[in-house]
């Protein structure tokens, strides 16, 4: 699906994880690409999962989400992991205008936290959300 059309500021890229195609008719495989939005939330999910320091030509890159593992599970944790992704969003990926991030604590599941990050690709388009799980230490 090529979506470069609605964003083409966002640029093309490899799918993550690499995946191969199959190669057409008498020709070579290629490694499956993605570009417009999903490009653009994946990259997103790739900085938020990558730890501070861990990218050797890049060693600020990442979100340090990490760090927050064994916290208590209480609000300003919460608060302060939001701040973390935050940072890392504004400060990792320019594409993007963030709007909101806020972290909540999932009452269905103990340790788990999901954090929503409300962006925009284009100040005149509509907010796109991301929601992914993160996991704290117990309740406390």
């Amino acid at each position: 699906m090529n979506t470069t059309g609605d964003y083409p500021q966002v640029g093309t890229g490899w799918a993550f994880p690499p995946r191969w195609l199959p190669p057409a008719a008498g020709g070579r495989a290629r490694v499956q690409m993605n570009d417009g939005a999903a490009h653009v939330a994946q990259a997103l999910v790739l900085l938020l999962r990558t730890g501070i320091g861990s990218r050797v030509m890049r060693p600020g890159y990442g979100a340090g989400v990490d760090a927050h593992v064994f916290e208590p599970r209480t609000a300003a944790s919460c608060h302060r992991l939001a701040e973390d992704v935050r940072r890392a969003v504004l400060l990792g990926e320019p594409r993007v205008i963030v709007d909101d991030v806020t972290a909540r604590l999932d009452p269905a599941e103990d340790g788990r936290v999901e954090v929503a990050i409300t962006y925009r690709i284009d100040r005149h388009r509509r907010p796109t959300s991301l929601v992914l799980p993160f996991y704290l230490a117990g309740a406390s």
